[in-house]
């Protein structure tokens, strides 16, 4: 009768660590994959990541001070969703090509990678 009880308890045991390891494995492997960078496809608003970041600002009420601050050099950024990312083009800053475009819908192909919860687009191509 013992051993029954063992044996259940065992297979719970099992079933329980399972349950929690698969998924715990799935994460790391995902964030693995972001940390080496895969070319995508992102679409999104054009922002202008320190407004974003300070007070929400986003939208065609902010086109204006967006344009302005992505102009004079300030990061931009896509907002895909609740997504978030910093854009580079290829080792340098993409913002010329991106300031006419604040508060706009673009597609951006890149490099996509993420480290410590900031995520960036580099190498990132404008798509008509």
């Amino acid at each position: 009768m013992k051993l029954k009880s063992t044996f259940k308890t065992s297979a719970v045991t099992l079933a329980l660590g399972l349950g929690l390891a698969v998924p715990a494995l799935i994460l790391a492997a995902e964030k693995e994959k972001l940390a080496s960078g895969e070319t995508q496809t992102i679409k999104g608003e054009v922002v202008d990541l320190m407004c974003y970041l300070d007070h929400g600002a986003k939208g065609e009420k902010h086109k204006a001070c967006a344009e302005k601050c992505i102009k004079g050099g300030g990061p931009v950024g896509i907002l895909s969703g609740e997504d978030l990312y910093l854009v580079v083009g290829d080792h340098k800053p993409i913002n010329k090509e991106l300031a006419d475009k604040a508060a706009e819908n673009v597609t951006v192909k890149g490099k996509v990678v993420e480290r410590n919860g900031m995520k960036m687009i580099e190498n990132a191509e404008l798509e008509k």
